[in-house]
C-alpha cells in the first residue's frame, strides 16, 4: 500500500497535467482504437471548456453546497471561454486551420444530401476541435512532447504485435487484414511517421545508456520489416522518399567532406539498387523468351488440341501465359472439382477461366486436365478465391504485390478492366472524378453529394467497375475538388501550406516528416474521409503547429 500510495502521489491533477494524460490517450487510440479517439477528444473539451476556472473561484468554495458549487463552475467556464477564443481570433494561422472545417459547413448549404453531409461533419469534427483546443491551450514543455510522441511510437509498436498475432494464429490471404484497428494504408502512415520519431530520437537525443540506441535502432528496422509484411506500396514509397530527401539534406548541410561523400555514396547506391530491381521485375511482363511455336506439342495427352496464344494473356515471369492452353479439357476438369463455374466468376468476382489460367501457369503446369488433377484441395480453394498466382500465398513477398499491379495494369490496358487490380481500380477513380469536375469546376457539388455525384458519373462513363469497387476519387485534391470546386481546393492548399508558413514550420524537422507523409497520402488516399485518418492529420498537424512550446527541434539543430 505504501508504495502504491507512491506511485499516485506522482500521478498530477491539475487541468494542464490531465490535458496531458488525454492527449496521451489520443495518441495512442490513433493506431489502436477508433472509441479511443473518440472518447479522448470528448474529454480534451470537457478539460479545455473547465481549464482556468480557478481565477474565478469564490472563498469558501468548498464549503458550498454540490448544486452551489456546480452553477459556480458553469459561471466560471463561461468566464473563461471568451478569452479562449479571444486567443483563437487573434492567431491567423489557427484560423486558417479551422476555417478548413467551416469549408465543410459551408458545404452543406448546398448538398441535396444532408444526411450524408451531417456525417461527413461529424467524422471530421477533429478538424474544428483539436486546433481550436491546441491554439488556445499553453503548449506541451520538450519534455512532455518526447514523452507523449514516445507513446504514440510504443501504440503503433503494439499496432503491429497484434498484427503479426492475427499473421500467426489466422489464414491470412490478404495483407490488408492484418491491420485490425484502422484500415491499412492509415496504419501504415502510422508506422512511417513512428520510424522517423525514432530516427529523430537516435541521432539527436542523448542517453545515459548505449543499450537504449540499441533499442531504438532495432525498432526502427522491426518497423521498417513490418511495412514488407503488410505489403504497404504507400508506406514503402513515403519512407523511402523521406529518406532520399534526409539524405540530400545532410548531404548539403554536413561539415565533413568524408561523410557527405558517404552520404551521397549510399543515396546513389539506394537509387541504383531500386532502378535495378524495378527494370527486371518490368523486364519479366514486358519480354518472353522466344519460342518456336511450331515445335510446341500440338495436343494434349488425351489427343485435345491445344491453344498457343502469346497476345490475349500476356507474359508472367519472363514466359507466355497462353501457351498450352486447352479451354475443353480446363471447363470439364474444373467443373468436375469445383462448385464454382469454368465460365463464371470468381469470388473477388474476376473470371474464373482466367484465374485458373494464371495459376495454372504460376505452378508451371500446362492448362489442361492433367494440370488441373495436379491441383491440391487448398489450391482449388484459393483459385475460387481469386488468388490467381502461387507466389501471392507467399508471405513477405513484396515482389507478389508488384506483379499483381503488373498484372492489372496489363489486364486494364488490353481490355479496359480495372477490376483485377486496386491501383488500377484508382485510375478509373481518377477518371471519373475528372469527368464530375468538369461539369462542376466552379463551386463542387457540396460536402453531402460526392456518392450521389460519383454513382452518376459511373453510369454516364459506362465503367467496366463492379459495383462493390465503384469507391470515390482516392485521391484527397480531387475530392475537395469535386465537393467544393476550384475556389475550395484553392482554399484547401492554403490551408495546408500557410499556418506552417506563417509559424516557420517548414524548418521543423517533425512537421516536415508529418507534412510530407500527409501529403503524398493524399495523392492517393481520401485521407481525411475516414475517423482515422482525419483525427491523425487533425491531431498531429495541430499539436505540432500549436501544440508545444517553441524550442530547438528544428532540422538545424
Amino acid at each position: 500500500m505504501a508504495g502504491l500510495s507512491k506511485i499516485t502521489m506522482k500521478i498530477n491533477t491539475d487541468a494542464s497535467s490531465l490535458m496531458f494524460y488525454t492527449l496521451v490517450l489520443l495518441a495512442i487510440s490513433i493506431p489502436l482504437s477508433e472509441f479511443g479517439m473518440s472518447i479522448s477528444q470528448f474529454i480534451l473539451l470537457g478539460i479545455w471548456i473547465f481549464q482556468g476556472n480557478d481565477a474565478y473561484m469564490p472563498q469558501g468554495f468548498e464549503k458550498k453546497s454540490r448544486l452551489h458549487r456546480f452553477f459556480i463552475t458553469i459561471r466560471n467556464a463561461a468566464l473563461t471561454l471568451p478569452g479562449k477564443f479571444r486567443m483563437l481570433f487573434n492567431n491567423p494561422a489557427a484560423m486558417v486551420v479551422v476555417s478548413l472545417y467551416l469549408l465543410h459547413v459551408a458545404g452543406t448549404l448546398y448538398s441535396s444530401d444532408l444526411d450524408y453531409a451531417l456525417k461527413d461533419l461529424r467524422i471530421k469534427l477533429p478538424l474544428l476541435s483539436l486546433p481550436v483546443i491546441l491554439a488556445t491551450t499553453q503548449g506541451l514543455s520538450g519534455g512532455r512532447f518526447r514523452r507523449l510522441m514516445t507513446f504514440f511510437t510504443l501504440a503503433v509498436f503494439t499496432g503491429t504485435l497484434a498484427s503479426i498475432y492475427v499473421l500467426l494464429t489466422k489464414n491470412v490471404s490478404d495483407p490488408r487484414e492484418l491491420s485490425i484497428f484502422i484500415s491499412h494504408i492509415r496504419f501504415s502512415l502510422t508506422i512511417c511517421f513512428a520510424i522517423f520519431i525514432l530516427i529523430y530520437f537516435l541521432i539527436r537525443k542523448k542517453f545515459k545508456y548505449k543499450v537504449y540506441r540499441y533499442i531504438i535502432a532495432a525498432g526502427i528496422l522491426w518497423f521498417l520489416l513490418f511495412l514488407f509484411i503488410l505489403e504497404s506500396i504507400t508506406g514503402i514509397f513515403i519512407t523511402g522518399l523521406l529518406t532520399l530527401i534526409f539524405l540530400g539534406y545532410y548531404i548539403f548541410t554536413a561539415r565533413g567532406q568524408l561523410l557527405r561523400l558517404s552520404v551521397a555514396v549510399l543515396g546513389i547506391l539506394l537509387t541504383v539498387a531500386s532502378v535495378y530491381y524495378f527494370r527486371s521485375f518490368v523486364k519479366d511482363f514486358t519480354s518472353a523468351s522466344p519460342v518456336d511455336i511450331s515445335t510446341l506439342d500440338k495436343y494434349t495427352e488425351f489427343g485435345t488440341p491445344y491453344i498457343h496464344d502469346t497476345c490475349a494473356y500476356g507474359i508472367e515471369n519472363g514466359q507466355y501465359v497462353g501457351l498450352f492452353l486447352c479451354p475443353t479439357e480446363l471447363r470439364h476438369e474444373w467443373n468436375k472439382r469445383s462448385k464454382l463455374s469454368y465460365d463464371g466468376a470468381d469470388k473477388k468476382g474476376h473470371e474464373l477461366n482466367y484465374t485458373l489460367i494464371r495459376f495454372l501457369h504460376s505452378k508451371g503446369y500446362r492448362k489442361d486436365a492433367r494440370g488441373v488433377r495436379k491441383l491440391t484441395d487448398a489450391e482449388i480453394r484459393h483459385i475460387e478465391n481469386g488468388v490467381a498466382n502461387v507466389d501471392y500465398l507467399e508471405k513477405f513477398n513484396l515482389r507478389s504485390r508488384f506483379e499483381q499491379i503488373a498484372m492489372g495494369y496489363s489486364n486494364y490496358i488490353r481490355h479496359g478492366d480495372p477490376n483485377a487490380s486496386s491501383v488500377m481500380q484508382r485510375f478509373e477513380y481518377w477518371k471519373t472524378s475528372i469527368h464530375i469536375v468538369k461539369k462542376h469546376w466552379l463551386t463542387g457539388v457540396g460536402t453531402g453529394d460526392l456518392n450521389d455525384a460519383f454513382y452518376k458519373a459511373y453510369n454516364e462513363t459506362e465503367s467496366k467497375l463492379q459495383e462493390d469497387y465503384r469507391k470515390r476519387s482516392h485521391n484527397q485534391f480531387l475530392a475537395i475538388f469535386i465537393a467544393f470546386g476550384v475556389f475550395g481546393l484553392a482554399w484547401f492548399l492554403f490551408t495546408l501550406i500557410y499556418p506552417a508558413l506563417k509559424l516557420g514550420k517548414f524548418s521543423d524537422y517533425y512537421y516536415v516528416v508529418f507534412f510530407i507523409i500527409i501529403f503524398m497520402s493524399m495523392l492517393t488516399e481520401d485521407t481525411l474521409e475516414t475517423q482515422a485518418g482525419a483525427t491523425f492529420f487533425a491531431f498531429f498537424n495541430a499539436l505540432l503547429l500549436f501544440g508545444r512550446r517553441r524550442h530547438s527541434d528544428a532540422l538545424a539543430d
